[in-house]
């Protein structure tokens, strides 16, 4: 009954802020100010953080407790103050199944610290629906707040399955995911514009040609070739009546402009007679 009394003040108090003014704490504030505090005993201010067994339901069952409203009403973002259980007897691994699924973790621990201290570790898990191994991925994504703070809990027998009091989780969706999950056969895979482009250079550039750009983008460079070679010209000169004295080496017609811009061309080439 307190618990939920207190619950409704802290509604009162947000309805109350201005316009623009939501629950949107950092890592180091969930950590420091509201976890820690809540493992010490100590009061908190108003907030939007929900004391549930996280670990007993899945992310639909938790978000309607809360008839879907998410903790900022703007985001689609979920706050939640939670104990562990061990997953073995003999073990400190927590227990990561829920509801009608288990949460895996992606990625490595993220220290959290404050003025170059460390508070705490965030760890991000995903919702996987069915039983481990071979659960269907979800796009509900959770990052779990341990304080460096939090007293080693004292385990009562063998029987006492609980990890610790306290952590802090936030749960939300992935939108990223979800825009992708429903996306329309009209909107495609994003590769509409790559087929346009193939088709428009197919119309206008020769077939070999289109056919070469339109190649994965793993190519490899084309191999060198002599500039006569490629462009398919006999060299300059080539067809020229010589004597047995020419020297290639000499024959380099020179253009040259006169008094008037005529244009001339001088040959290097004294067995050729050349001059102007």
């Amino acid at each position: 009954m307190l618990k939920r009394l207190r619950e409704e003040e802290d509604e009162e108090y947000f309805r109350k802020l201005p316009a623009g003014h939501r629950f949107k704490p950092t890592d180091q504030e969930l950590t420091d100010y509201y976890l820690r505090r809540k493992i010490s005993g100590l009061p908190l201010p108003p907030n939007k953080i929900r004391e549930v067994n996280f670990y007993s339901h899945d992310p639909e069952t938790l978000t309607a407790m809360n008839n879907k409203v998410s903790s900022n009403e703007v985001e689609k973002e979920w706050y939640y103050f939670t104990p562990r259980e061990r997953k073995y007897t003999n073990g400190s691994r927590p227990a990561r199944k829920a509801g009608n699924g288990y949460w895996k973790a992606a990625g490595a621990d993220k220290v959290v610290l404050l003025k170059g201290k460390k508070i705490g570790s965030k760890k991000t898990l995903v919702f996987h629906e069915g039983k481990p191994p071979s659960g269907s991925k979800t796009n509900w994504i959770m990052h779990e707040y341990v304080s460096s703070h939090a007293p080693v809990r004292v385990r009562h027998g063998k029987e006492d399955m609980k990890l610790d009091n306290w952590v802090l989780c936030k749960l939300y969706k992935n939108s990223r995911e979800e825009k992708q999950k429903h996306r329309t056969p009209q909107e495609g895979n994003g590769l509409e514009w790559q087929e346009k482009v193939e088709a428009d250079i197919a119309a206008i550039v020769p077939n070999k040609m289109a056919a070469a750009v339109s190649e994965p983008i793993n190519m490899v460079a084309p191999p060198a070739y002599h500039q006569y070679e490629q462009l398919d010209v006999e060299p300059f000169n080539m067809n020229f009546e010589q004597d047995t004295n020419w020297i290639p080496e000499q024959d380099n017609p020179i253009p040259l402009f006169g008094e008037n811009s005529n244009y001339y061309m001088f040959d290097n080439n004294p067995t050729l007679g050349g001059g102007f």
